[in-house]
C-alpha cells in the first residue's frame, strides 16, 4: 500500500538578507532620528541614507528569486503579490495622514495637510512634488514605493519574455535606456525625474546578483571564501560609513549604491546552508523591516513632541537617552505592527487573492 504524500518541507530561510534587511531599516531610522537632538544632528550620520540603497539591492534580488520562478508568463499574478505585500500597510498609514491630519495637526509633514489630490496620488504609487518642493509623498517615506512599484511594473512586463537571461539583458538595457535619456533630457516633472533616476540601477543589479549567486554564491563556500566574503563585508561597511565624508559629491547610486551591492552579495556568500536563524531578534527584526520602515516617522515624531516640550534644554546625556530610546520604540512600534497588522493582513488578502502553487525544494526568502 502506498505511503500518503506528504506536505513539501518549508524551504529553509535566506536569514542572513533578513539580517540585512533589519540594519537598512535602521540606517533609515538613524538618518532621520538624527534631526531629534542637537547631538544627533552632530553625528555623521548621513549614511543613513544607504538603507535605501540596500533595499533597492535585495528587492531585485527577491524578486528575481521569488517572482521569476513562480510567475514567468503570468504578469498579473506577479502584480497581484506585489500589490499585496507592498499596499495595503502603506495604505493605511497614508489614510491615516490624510483623514487624520485635519483633526491632528502634528501627523502632517512639513508639506502641511495634504487635501484629497495628492492622497489619491499617494495611494497609487504617482510621483509629484509636494509643498515645499520634494517629490514625496502623503507619508513622505513612501518615495522609494513609488520606485519599487515603477520596477514591478517594467518586471512584470518582462515576464512575458521566457528566458531567464534574455530576461536580465532586456531589462537591464531598458533600465539603462531610462538613465541614459534622464540625463540627456533632464527632466523637470517628478514622475520623469522618478523613472530616470539612476537609483533604478540599483535594482538591476540586485537582478544580477541573483544570477551570480545562483551560479556561484550558492554552493558551498570554504573557509577562504567565508573569509574573503568578511572582509569584503568590513570593507563595504566602512566604504558606506564614509563615504559622505570622504566623497560628499559622487552621485548616490556610486556612493552607497556599490557599497550596499557589495554587502548583500558578501551576505549571500556568508549565508548559512541548513537556514537556521543565530540571532532570533534580529531575524524578526528583518521579517519586519518594512513595517519598521513605514511607522518609524510617526514614533519619530512622537518622540519630537516629547522631546520639545521635556528636553529642550537637555543635556547631552539626556539628549543620547532620547536618541536610543526612540531606536527602541522604532522598532517595537514596528514589531508589534507586522505582528498584528501587516502579517495578518498580507495572510488574509493572499489566501484570498492567490492560487497556492507547489513549493520547490530551493532556499526561500520572505517577499
Amino acid at each position: 500500500m502506498p505511503e500518503p504524500s506528504r506536505a513539501p518541507r518549508p524551504r529553509p530561510l535566506l536569514t542572513n538578507l533578513q539580517y540585512v534587511r533589519a540594519v537598512a531599516a535602521y540606517l533609515v531610522v538613524l538618518y532621520h532620528a538624527r534631526l531629534l537632538t542637537s547631538l544627533g544632528q552632530s553625528l555623521p550620520l548621513e549614511f543613513g541614507r544607504a538603507g535605501v540603497d540596500i533595499f533597492f539591492v535585495i528587492s531585485g534580488f527577491i524578486i528575481q528569486h521569488v517572482a521569476a520562478r513562480d510567475d514567468v508568463g503570468r504578469p498579473g499574478a506577479f502584480m497581484v503579490k506585489r500589490l499585496i505585500r507592498i499596499a495595503p500597510l502603506y495604505w493605511l498609514l497614508t489614510l491615516l495622514i490624510g483623514l487624520g491630519g485635519p483633526l491632528i495637526p502634528a501627523l502632517a509633514s512639513k508639506a502641511g495637510i495634504p487635501d484629497a489630490d495628492l492622497v489619491v496620488r499617494s495611494l497609487f504609487f504617482v510621483p509629484y512634488f509636494d509643498g515645499v518642493g520634494e517629490i514625496h509623498p502623503v507619508l513622505f517615506v513612501g518615495w522609494t514605493l513609488n520606485y519599487e512599484m515603477f520596477f514591478y511594473v517594467l518586471f512584470a512586463a518582462g515576464l512575458m519574455i521566457r528566458g531567464t537571461l534574455v530576461r536580465l539583458i532586456v531589462l537591464s538595457m531598458v533600465l539603462l535606456a531610462l538613465v541614459a535619456i534622464g540625463f540627456v533630457v533632464d527632466p523637470r516633472s517628478a514622475p520623469g525625474i522618478t523613472y530616470t533616476n539612476p537609483l533604478l540601477l540599483e535594482f538591476g543589479a540586485g537582478l544580477w546578483l541573483h544570477s551570480l549567486w545562483q551560479r556561484a554564491l550558492h554552493q558551498h563556500v570554504g573557509a577562504r571564501g567565508r573569509l574573503a566574503a568578511k572582509l569584503v563585508m568590513t570593507g563595504a561597511a566602512l566604504a558606506l560609513v564614509s563615504g559622505g565624508i570622504l566623497w560628499p559629491t559622487l552621485p548616490d547610486p556610486v556612493k552607497w549604491g556599490l557599497p550596499a551591492f557589495a554587502i548583500v552579495a558578501a551576505a549571500l556568500m556568508l549565508e548559512r546552508q541548513d537556514g537556521v536563524a543565530r540571532h532570533p531578534l534580529l531575524l524578526l527584526l528583518g521579517e519586519a523591516s518594512y513595517a519598521i520602515y513605514l511607522i518609524h516617522p510617526f514614533a519619530i515624531k512622537a518622540m519630537s513632541l516629547l522631546g520639545a516640550r521635556f528636553f529642550r534644554d537637555a543635556s547631552l546625556a539626556m539628549q543620547a537617552l532620547l536618541f536610543v530610546a526612540t531606536v527602541l520604540i522604532v522598532g517595537a512600534a514596528g514589531v508589534a505592527l507586522h505582528l498584528w497588522v501587516e502579517k495578518p493582513l498580507v495572510g488574509a488578502l493572499r489566501r484570498q487573492f492567490v492560487r497556492r502553487r507547489p513549493v520547490p525544494s530551493e532556499p526561500r526568502l520572505s517577499a
